[in-house]
């Protein structure tokens, strides 16, 4: 088996740093222009918070090879062999599907987010004994759920971030 790397879907990361580029163009527009203090202030924790979140969204990725699993995050690594996985759940909310996998040193929640999520599950599946996966797991690796809410809302944010920017505009 090769190694299989899957990352935050695309249809995600797009709007989340139009969003971010956004909002730094707006804190620009806010310091050059006639924004207020509180303005100032305001936009400049929001746009680095969004920029920080849009970063390890952009750099999380999970790494299947042979021997198991490697989560990778923001400046952190975690390699599970699969040997360590003592069970493998499910949480269902909605359209989100959140995957629980459970070692002895703790545990790794994996969401729908990743692109293909349904290959993700499968291959996880099939690297772990059967006794340690949940009925429920096995029945998600044939139906892919995706959740367009999160696209739909960071779309959303978009427009709404556009229509300040012209607004911002329109003022000076």
């Amino acid at each position: 088996m090769t190694a299989h790397i899957f990352k935050i879907r695309r249809d995600i990361l797009i709007p989340f740093g139009i969003s971010a580029g956004g909002l730094l163009f707006l804190l620009v527009l806010a310091l050059l222009g006639k924004g207020s203090g509180l303005e100032r202030v305001f936009l400049f924790a929001i746009t680095l918070i969004t920029i920080a979140l849009f970063l390890i969204a952009r750099d999380r990725r999970i790494t299947l090879t042979d021997q198991g699993i490697v989560v990778r995050k923001f400046f952190r690594t975690k390699d599970i062999h699969r040997e360590q996985i003592n069970h493998v759940g499910c949480v269902i909310l909605r359209k989100r599907i959140y995957l629980l996998l459970t070692t002895a040193r703790g545990f790794i929640i994996l969401s729908n987010a990743y692109e293909d999520f349904s290959t993700l599950i499968r291959d996880i599946v099939a690297q772990v004994s059967p006794e340690k996966v949940e009925e429920e797991v096995r029945t998600l690796t044939e139906s892919s759920v995706r959740n367009r809410a999160d696209v739909i809302s960071l779309w959303f944010a978009v427009v709404i971030i556009s229509g300040l920017i012209i607004l911002k505009l329109s003022s000076i």
